[in-house]
């Protein structure tokens, strides 16, 4: 780690810069080194940090009610039942929507339902 010219400034790698180190230290997880030097105390990241998550809108295929009937039609690992949705910013209202329906459209709500998670 470090540029190889002294300064002081903290960073990822070589962008790091320190005069004179004293001490070093490095983090539990083995991503930072701490060094002391001359210039202070100067904390030097050994990789960049991941990029955080992003995250995408889902996306509902189109397709039709027929279509989507006869996706359910005997396919016994289709939850049973209703769950409620408040929809809505000034005037809330209840939307009462099948599962099993959810779950043929969406992998999303197929995975949830399917592993027991409690809406």
């Amino acid at each position: 780690a470090g540029s190889g010219t002294r300064g002081s400034a903290d960073g990822v790698g070589e962008a790091s810069e320190f005069r004179y180190p004293t001490e070093v230290a490095i983090s539990a997880d083995g991503s930072t080194l701490l060094v002391g030097s001359n210039g202070g105390l100067r904390q030097v990241c050994v990789a960049a940090p991941p990029p955080p998550p992003s995250f995408a809108p889902l996306v509902v295929p189109p397709s039709t009610f027929s279509a989507d009937m006869a996706n359910t039609w005997g396919d016994a690992t289709l939850p049973t039942g209703l769950v409620t949705f408040i929809v809505g910013d000034d005037e809330e209202r209840y939307e009462h929507v099948s599962k099993c329906v959810l779950c043929v459209r969406s992998v999303f709500f197929r995975t949830m339902f399917g592993i027991g998670m409690k809406e």
